[in-house]
């Protein structure tokens, strides 16, 4: 019997190459590398280039998962069977905010 995650697995990786899919992958993993409580605060918003963009509604979660990227990099690296990104970029948005407009702010790999 085939699991549907390991389909789509392949299925990504014959049309997007195996580090896209693995980006893709890192989308899905976020929730499960950061754990519950930063969950509810986060969303992975997408990749770009060989980064991931997360937006935070609380700026005290900006700060720790500054703190925390390199070893959330190796940590979704790792989940995703290899390299897949390379930084993470924090962007504050409160909670109502939608697009990304002006007042949201990134934080920088520092």
């Amino acid at each position: 019997m085939f699991r549907l995650g390991d389909l789509l697995a392949d299925a990504l990786n014959s049309l997007l190459g195996s580090r896209r899919a693995r980006q893709a992958a890192v989308l899905d993993a976020w929730p499960e590398v950061v754990g519950g409580a930063h969950a509810r605060h986060t969303t992975a918003s997408g990749i770009r280039g060989n980064a991931l963009v997360v937006v935070t509604d609380l700026p005290a979660v900006s700060h720790e998962l500054g703190l925390r990227r390199a070893a959330l990099i190796d940590a979704l690296n790792r989940k995703v069977g290899g390299a897949a990104i390379e930084d993470i970029q924090i962007v504050v948005r409160p909670q109502g905010e939608r697009g990304t407009g002006g007042s949201a702010k990134t934080r920088d790999g520092g």
